[in-house]
Formats: C-alpha cells, structure tokens, sequence
C-alpha cells in the first residue's frame, strides 16, 4: 500500500508554515516534505514535526540567492557558496532528522556552457553525496521540466542519472516527480519501473496546471497500484497547488 507524505512548503498554504505539520497530521499524514525551511529555526522546524508526530522525510540544499531559477550547483563560479549551502543544509538535517535531502541543479547563468555546467553539477553532487554520507543520509537528484522553468540543467530521469553516474558516489539516488516526467515525457508508469532500483522518493501532482490529482490527465489511481505492485516501499509526496484548501482535495487518498 502506498505511504503518502504531503509538501508543507507547496501546500497547506491555508495555514502559517509552523502549523502545517500539525495541519498535515489531522489530515492523516504521518511524514511531510519541506522545499526549503531556511526561513524559520531549524529546532523550531524540528520541535513543530515532532509534536506533530510526523516524519520529515526531506529537504532541499539551498538553491541560490536573488534569482532563484539561477543556482549554485551548476554554477562554476559559485562552488563556495554551494560548499556553504551544504554546510547549511547539513545542520538543519541534523536537528530535524531527515534521512534524504535534495540537490537540485538548478539554471546556470547565461554564457555557461552546458557541458561545463554539467561537469560543475558532478563535482558539486560529489562533494554534496560524501558529506551527507558522514550524517547517513541519502542525497538525491531531481529532474525539473523545462516548460516550467526553461534552462533548468537536469530535465529528464536520464539526465539526472547522467548526472548522477558523472559524480561517481553511492550515495547518491533519484528522486522521481511523476508531474515532471508526464511534462518532459509522458508514459510515467513506465518511467518508474526502467528507473525503479535508483528511485530513493517519488513525488506526484496532476497535469496541467501541477494540482491535485483528478484535475488533469493523469488517471492516478491505476499509477499508484502500478507504482505499488512494482514492490515501492518509499514514500510518495504530493507536491501541488491545490485548487482549494488542501483538505478539500485529498479525494485521490480514498
């Protein structure tokens, strides 16, 4: 049976961020993803899920400052401040407890070329992989569809384990988006099984518009039990803009 964890920084948004983990509780999660938690102390982040009772199962590494759609990690000149946005991201999963984090490639500036980008993703994914390794705690990659956000680095499941095998670490796994994949590709059941022994999280909304399930094209119901007799053990998050209050779109849950 699938285990669904909900996106505190994407949804819930009817509610200041501190009470979505008690929020997501009376709804029935037991485990949240956060994006990015920066914002807020990272003992309070941590003492808010843990009287909740929910499991953060993620967070994501810093991305970038000012620009958001231009980051670190594909950015030649910025490997310093990506080094600082691990360091940053390492102390808040050491107060918080997740076991997975997110390295996101981002959009490199203008005049980078690609090849270069990618060989800076690499080496940044190698630096990020071996220090999140001393925590045991598993760094993954996401693609991101380039509809959505042009001149994203990594927009394919194949590019981001390109990226992925370019780094050369073991600790170091996929994190799979089924509304990215649809965007970028289509035939998602598919892409999860050729991708299922590298898929570490798994994520979902509908398509198009990236809300709740039941609003678009995807027929989520036969994806989920796919995803599930494929033997998935992992989490999978839902990552929307829902339509109304968060409560009211869970229908995809029954």
């Amino acid at each position: 049976m699938p285990r669904f964890s909900i996106n505190v920084s994407m949804m819930l948004q009817e509610v200041p961020f501190l009470d979505r983990f008690a929020a997501a509780a009376s709804l029935g999660f037991k485990a949240v993803d956060i994006q990015l938690p920066y914002a807020f102390p990272a003992a309070e982040v941590a003492a808010r899920a843990r009287t909740a009772g929910v499991e953060v199962v993620l967070i994501n590494v810093p991305m970038a400052e000012g620009d958001s759609r231009i980051g670190f990690a594909s950015d030649p000149a910025a490997k310093p401040k990506f080094r600082d946005a691990v360091a940053r991201a390492r102390e808040y999963t050491a107060a918080i407890g997740n076991a997975r984090v997110n390295v996101l490639a981002t959009r490199p500036p203008e005049g980078i070329a690609r090849e270069r980008a990618l060989a800076t993703f690499a080496e940044n994914l190698a630096y990020a992989a071996a220090a999140f390794a001393e925590d045991r705690v598993q760094a993954m990659v996401e693609f991101i569809n380039g509809r959505d956000f042009p001149g994203f680095l990594v927009q394919t499941p194949e590019q981001a384990l390109a990226a992925i095998d370019a780094a050369g670490h073991a600790n170091l796994a996929l994190q799979f988006d089924l509304y990215h994949r649809q965007v970028m590709q289509g035939n998602v059941i598919e892409g999860v099984r050729a991708h299922l022994p590298r898929i570490a999280h798994i994520q979902f909304a509908d398509n198009p518009g990236r809300h709740e399930p039941g609003t678009g094209e995807l027929n989520y119901g036969p994806i989920f039990a796919a995803i599930d007799a494929m033997g998935y053990s992992g989490w999978m998050g839902a990552e929307y803009m829902p339509t109304r209050s968060t409560g009211e779109t869970l229908g995809w849950m029954r």
